[in-house]
């Protein structure tokens, strides 16, 4: 890293010096400690919890697993053959109230996703819901295992872990913490971006296009990807979401017509009704639209709909240009970066990215790993400006949610609307930022043809 001088701008020097301080105090020692530390003290506080809280729920009365029951709720209407009421949400919450009884829950979380969706969650709800849960979870551990081996066979260099320990040092990413303690399914995501990622690397765009279509239960994180291979015309890929996409929509339709019909109807009210829900926590949202909600709402409404749409589309305006810069030679660092960046970036734009979801930038950051793995003085990312990007990145999704929190509490507190930044998003933008600039500069390193093969 050069040295500042006297003829560079203020910021540029104070962004020099930032990065310095950040690297020099993270010490291989702080890097291994630090996150094992967090990841155990995260641990037993939730046991604690679920020690003290009375039958199947933790000590806020909010049932174990939390989003689990709503994918166990819709498992279970589908065994059941109540799928023609499965959008009938007393009856869920009558359903979800009869698993804790006679404990009675703080919280009702809601099954609003596509119809099927829960053929999905119904080999979970054959049993009782505690049986489901520990299935889930041990599936789950599986899911990620898979995801975690494929990527060190495709990109991670033979000295890397072994994907037990891979598999291990990716509980020390808080995100991957609170997919396991909320029972969400986001390790089903990260299977299919993995997928993606790479099929389309060895050159198989159709199956590649097949795994991104599978997407449709949560299509907002396919968006990114969709468009990448829209600018890039890889008309095969695109092919293969419509039929993975279609593949759901059959089955949906096969299984209950009238439930199609219901989740179509209250689709456009959908955010809505998560929203309305008392089990929706806006300070735990990192997406450009939560980020301009947060910001804004509780002053002007129109001001923060106006700045999530400017956001979302200069971060796809962005999108294009790197895709329109980069030639699409799968494999080459130049491609393999810009893909990272852009499912990270893919992620900001989501309108409903919640903690959890973070877990997906396992992805980004194994791709952008591999090319940095040996690093300098025993710190992976050579020690530069992505390192010390990466380490505020790791600190901002365990503290941004509840930093988001206290900012709500303080604000009402001292009567001023409910305003707060979700400091996360713009951390994590710089962190695409960085990845960004290093896969153009080796684009430019090595030209290659722009466009389809």
């Amino acid at each position: 890293m050069k040295a500042a001088t006297v003829d560079q701008p203020k910021f540029i020097s104070a962004y020099i010096q930032t990065v310095r301080a950040v690297v020099g105090w993270l010490t291989p020692k702080r890097l291994k400690v630090y996150p094992t530390a967090i990841a155990v003290i995260t641990l037993v506080a939730w046991l604690v919890s679920l020690a003290i809280g009375p039958g199947l729920t933790d000590i806020s009365r909010t049932i174990i697993g939390a989003d689990f029951v709503a994918y166990y709720t819709g498992g279970r209407f589908f065994l059941e053959g109540r799928m023609a009421e499965l959008f009938d949400f007393s009856a869920q919450e009558a359903f979800q109230a009869g698993l804790a009884s006679p404990v009675v829950t703080d919280k009702f979380f809601a099954f609003v996703y596509p119809p099927f969706s829960a053929v999905l969650y119904a080999p979970f709800a054959f049993g009782d819901y505690l049986a489901g849960l520990l299935l889930y979870w041990g599936v789950g551990l599986l899911t990620l295992a898979l995801s975690l081996y494929l990527l060190r066979k495709e990109v991670m260099p033979a000295s890397a872990p072994p994907t037990g320990r891979l598999l291990l040092i990716s509980f020390l990413f808080f995100p991957t913490l609170t997919w396991f303690l909320y029972g969400q399914n986001t390790v089903l995501t990260l299977l299919l971006y993995t997928l993606t990622f790479v099929l389309l690397r060895r050159g198989h765009d159709l199956a590649a296009g097949v795994a991104l279509g599978l997407l449709l239960y949560k299509p907002q994180l396919a968006i990114a990807l969709a468009v990448m291979l829209l600018v890039k015309l890889r008309w095969r890929a695109l092919i293969g979401g419509v039929l993975g996409a279609g593949l759901w929509i059959a089955i949906g339709y096969g299984i209950s017509p009238a439930a199609m019909r219901d989740f179509v109807r209250i689709s456009p009210s959908v955010a809505e009704l998560v929203r309305s829900g008392v089990s929706y926590k806006s300070w735990g949202v990192h997406s450009l639209y939560e980020f301009s909600f947060l910001l804004l709402d509780g002053l002007w409404r129109t001001g923060a709909d106006i700045l999530a749409v400017l956001l979302s589309a200069g971060g796809l305006l962005a999108l294009i240009i790197w895709w329109r810069r980069t030639p699409w030679q799968p494999g080459i660092r130049a491609w393999d970066l810009t893909l990272a960046a852009t499912v990270a970036l893919g992620l900001l734009i989501s309108p409903h990215l919640y903690l959890y979801d973070l877990m997906l930038l396992l992805l980004p950051l194994a791709i952008v790993w591999s090319y940095h793995f040996h690093g300098t003085a025993g710190r992976p990312l050579d020690g530069g400006p992505l390192l010390a990007w990466t380490a505020v990145m790791y600190v901002a999704v365990f503290a941004s949610s509840y930093l988001t929190l206290a900012q709500q509490k303080l604000s009402q507190a001292v009567g001023l609307p409910e305003i707060a930044v979700q400091l996360s998003v713009p951390i994590i933008a710089g962190w695409i930022w960085q990845v960004s600039r290093t896969a153009q500069r080796s684009a430019l390193a090595n030209p290659g043809p722009v466009g389809p093969h």
